[in-house]
């Protein structure tokens, strides 16, 4: 019975993820245990999300194109883009004419995490430090036409960790901006090892709830994911913070399919999506609030109770994030398969506006 409800939802949802969960479940209470404490569980996937080809192309008026001496801005079905030619990054993002960014926060790429006890114990933060501030410098901006498509590219070059970085922004007939970050490490250098590879931004404070297809509810990272369930979740961001004791990275989520910060009274936000899965995160405070510096040991020391949350919800949408390890938290370092060595890394994804 089981197995002909299975094959029946995969083929009236060829596209979506088809799994069982397995829950197994105390019948009796035992000392330590309560009844129908869940003891174990697993999820088996029959079938797999098929994700969206970010190559394909759009029907539709070609996007309308503005150049001045300070910005390149590209507009589509309700969408406004701008990229500053100075800094190369997207400086303003509007929908149907709302501000979708803090004013003069632009997004960014996101190399960087707040240390986590582990990382302190292995001394990442120390190891990984150039890129924290990789120092960017805009070497070429231009842009062109693909098919109907507007496209931006910028060129960038990365003193502090010996690499190139090219951004390519392409905005769709339909309002779909596609974002795509690619490093291409200097093959010469032995380069240091990153935390993450993706981009952040900063939206405003109305912006407050989520809804995501992907692991949940529970925070979950790269090599520790298991014990939560790919499905469909949603969650107020004040509530994606887990105090730890030290302020430290938090709210990270993987194998993310479809991932949208919204303001629940008027129904706007934002829907990011790629072509593979990533790790989405937002919170109310910023990195620099939950990082603790270089050095763990002080004589006053920081405490997730004496963070205050801003006025802002910070969306992070990265390819990957390393492992959190847990091996022991005095100099294990991740496992090599969570982690990010020095080399080239693609990342694409897509930003639509959000719709109910």
């Amino acid at each position: 019975l089981l197995a002909e409800k299975v094959k029946q939802l995969m083929e009236e949802n060829p596209d979506a993820d088809v799994a069982v969960n397995f829950v197994f479940k105390s019948k009796h209470g035992e000392p330590l245990v309560e009844k129908n404490q869940t003891m174990a569980k697993y999820q088996f996937m029959a079938q797999e999300y098929k994700f969206d080809d970010l190559s394909a192309t759009v029907e539709g008026e070609l996007p309308r194109l503005t150049e001045t001496e300070a910005y390149i801005k590209m507009e589509a079905a309700g969408m406004a883009v701008t990229i500053g030619k100075w800094s190369g990054w997207i400086d303003y993002l509007d929908v149907n004419g709302k501000e979708m960014l803090i004013d003069r926060e632009s997004i960014t790429p996101e190399f960087w995490r707040a240390p986590t006890d582990n990382d302190y114990g292995a001394r990442l933060q120390q190891h990984f430090a150039a890129w924290k501030n990789p120092g960017y410098r805009v070497k070429e901006i231009c842009h062109e036409t693909d098919g109907n498509n507007r496209v931006v590219k910028v060129a960038l070059t990365m003193d502090a960790v010996k690499g190139d970085l090219e951004m390519r922004y392409t905005l769709r007939p339909d309002g779909t901006l596609l974002v795509e970050q690619d490093f291409d490490a200097d093959k010469t250098e032995k380069g240091p090892e990153m935390f993450r590879f993706g981009m952040q931004m900063q939206m405003p404070e109305r912006f407050n709830h989520i809804e995501y297809h992907g692991r949940g509810p529970v925070e979950n990272y790269a090599d520790r994911k298991s014990s939560e369930f790919i499905g469909t979740y949603e969650a107020d961001v004040k509530d994606e913070y887990y105090e730890y004791i030290r302020p430290q990275e938090s709210g990270n989520h993987t194998d993310i399919r479809t991932f949208s910060v919204v303001d629940k009274t008027t129904g706007e936000g934002l829907t990011f999506y790629g072509d593979a899965p990533m790790e989405c995160s937002a919170l109310n405070y910023l990195v620099e609030d939950l990082d603790d510096g270089m050095h763990k040991d002080k004589k006053w020391g920081h405490h997730s109770g004496d963070l205050v949350p801003r006025k802002l919800t910070q969306v992070h949408v990265q390819k990957r994030q390393i492992g959190l390890a847990c091996v022991n938290s005095w100099g294990a370092w991740p496992l090599k398969p969570y982690r990010l060595p020095y080399g080239d890394y693609n990342f694409k994804f897509a930003i639509k506006a959000y719709k109910r």
